[in-house]
């Protein structure tokens, strides 16, 4: 019994860094992910305001962040193009409905990756809203099915 008690504490330890994950989310309109903590540094891809990001380390001087997506692809930020706020990503192209439920009217469709700013939960249902780079075109906001997103809550 104490070497099962042993081996499941030594499981738990070596998972800590799992469960201490830190969330944040982009927050401006779009942001450059560089393959190294610097402006002279290639950009490896483009995040949008709201994108969702794990921060998985920082350089020295804490104002670059080692990012990664829900796609597992990573990169350099600066630090100071990061907020807490609670953000999402679709994780499959998806339906935004007008209301918590399949049978709500659909009010705009995103495809895989599209970034939203978090609003609120009920039941299975995320209330999400975007900021488009071109606001003639309408925001998005409405209800999406909490299985097909990734992101975080408010910390």
């Amino acid at each position: 019994m104490k070497k099962i008690a042993s081996v499941f504490v030594m499981f738990l330890l070596a998972c800590a860094p799992v469960f201490a994950q830190k969330y944040a989310s982009v927050n401006a309109k779009k942001a450059n992910i560089r393959s190294c903590p610097g402006t002279n540094c290639a950009v490896k891809w483009y995040a949008w305001k709201y994108t969702p990001v794990i921060m998985i380390k920082t350089n020295e001087t804490k104002d670059w962040v080692l990012v990664k997506d829900f796609e597992g692809f990573n990169g350099w930020i600066s630090a100071s193009l990061l907020s807490p706020r609670g953000a999402m990503a679709a994780t499959v192209d998806l339906n935004v409905r007008k209301g918590p439920g399949v049978s709500n009217e659909i009010v705009c469709t995103v495809e895989k990756g599209y970034p939203f700013k978090y609003l609120s939960k009920k039941g299975s249902w995320i209330e999400v809203e975007d900021d488009p780079a071109n606001k003639s075109e309408g925001v998005c906001k409405g209800w999406v099915y909490a299985q097909n997103l990734w992101g975080f809550f408010k910390q």
